[in-house]
């Protein structure tokens, strides 16, 4: 009885726990509230969550006036960041190295590195952040590299459902892996058959209409809607609307 008693205790503890977690969702882009002043346009997506691989995370959605700084050259000093750009030109420093990146482009940007961004254009500029802090820091910072990742620079593989661009997948300071590519999934076809895996994983829509299946549950998503899968849920997503649909995948462990 003794041990049955703590069985169960421990198994409380579990499921308070994990109810404690970022759970299985969409979050609609569009549907958010906003904040405007006289540089950007801001919405929060995720605020200082956590999760099975993370500590804390906090996702906005950012859109930059013409002629504005994001912030003033800054370093995240415990902090991993990755930044996908939606729409527009930004002018972006890492450290020494300055580069013009366009929609599509991501950065991925390691703590204590220096990064300022600008937007030097005629138009706005629009683009998600992720900011990020693992369990346990699995890499020591002088090994990971921050990178910048032009989209135009991604070569498409055509394959029988669309095609895919691989953007990376490599290790970082806060992660023995980190994974990013893009999808182009033909209408009416699924990604692949409902599966799981131990990462955790975010789905961003770039432009179409899906469905994802997340354990029991599913969600519909289109433009600038972001779903997160937690590690080891059954999912799937099916491209729902007319023509093609294009997303965002990238997992964390």
């Amino acid at each position: 009885m003794k041990f049955l008693i703590i069985a169960l205790f421990c198994m409380g503890i579990k499921t308070v726990f994990s109810q404690n977690l970022l759970q299985g969702q969409v979050f609609h882009l569009y549907e958010l509230p906003k904040s405007e002043d006289d540089s950007r346009v801001f919405r929060q997506i995720i605020k200082n969550e956590q999760t099975d691989f993370m500590e804390k995370i906090s996702i906005h959605h950012s859109t930059l006036k013409p002629g504005h700084k994001r912030r003033p050259a800054h370093t995240q000093e415990v902090d991993e960041e990755l930044i996908i750009i939606q729409e527009g030109v930004l002018t972006v420093t890492i450290n020494d190295e300055t580069k013009e990146l366009g929609p599509g482009s991501v950065l991925l940007i390691m703590p204590k590195d220096m990064q300022q961004m600008n937007n030097l254009s005629k138009n706005d500029v629009s683009y998600f952040v992720l900011i990020y802090k693992s369990k346990i820091q699995k890499n020591k910072q002088e090994l990971a590299k921050s990178q910048m990742v032009d989209w135009n620079s991604v070569i498409f593989k055509p394959h029988d459902k669309g095609g895919r661009r691989d953007f990376f997948d490599r290790p970082t300071v806060m992660f023995d892996r980190v994974e990013m590519h893009v999808t182009t999934l033909k209408e009416g076809l699924n990604s692949h058959a409902p599966h799981k895996h131990i990462a955790e994983e975010m789905i961003l829509i770039v432009n179409g209409n899906a469905r994802m299946q997340i354990g029991e549950s599913f969600y519909e998503g289109s433009k600038g809607d972001l779903f997160f899968l937690p590690s080891n849920h059954l999912h799937n997503l099916t491209n729902i609307g007319k023509g093609p649909t294009t997303y965002f995948a990238f997992q964390f462990n």
